[in-house]
């Protein structure tokens, strides 16, 4: 199957979303959903070896999402905002989502498992977050802001 981007292209998916995951509405920018086709793109033709878990969850996000008209909510997870969320309602983790390509302190990369299941996230919505080894963990999304809010 192949999942046209905003360019007017495709980009071939690699899997099928899971039953369920539909509920999970996912709202996507523009710009966060021209930096998802990037970063794919930009793997596509990488010599790094990027997870297909990663690739799958990330066209799933692109082909699910519902997309956002102008500017986003400020309660939705975009690329450049601090997100707060709690993993298996104990751990809580928290950065800047990012398009980095290296992981820096501060910040949850796209690249990452946790950062592909963030991005179009809402305050409040709960999602599992799938693992390497095929397990999964609760995630809910308890904040987002812009990096310097207090």
């Amino acid at each position: 199957m192949a999942i046209p981007d905003v360019t007017g292209s495709t980009i071939p998916c690699h899997g099928k979303p899971e039953a369920g995951d539909a509920e999970c509405k996912c709202r996507l920018t523009k710009a966060d959903r021209l930096g998802i086709e990037r970063f794919l793109s930009f793997a596509g033709n990488s010599s790094v070896a990027y997870s297909q878990l990663l690739l799958d969850t990330l066209h799933q996000k692109l082909q699910l999402a519902v997309a956002i008209v102008g500017a986003a909510p400020s309660d939705v997870a975009t690329f450049g905002s601090f997100i707060s969320c709690v993993v298996d309602e104990k751990d809580i983790e928290c950065g800047v989502l990012s398009f980095g390509l290296v992981a820096r302190a501060g910040e949850i990369p796209i690249h990452s498992l946790l950062g592909a299941s963030l991005i179009g996230m809402s305050v409040g919505q709960r999602t599992k977050l799938l693992s390497e080894d095929g397990t999964t963990r609760s995630l809910v999304v308890t904040q987002v802001g812009t990096p310097f809010a207090v």
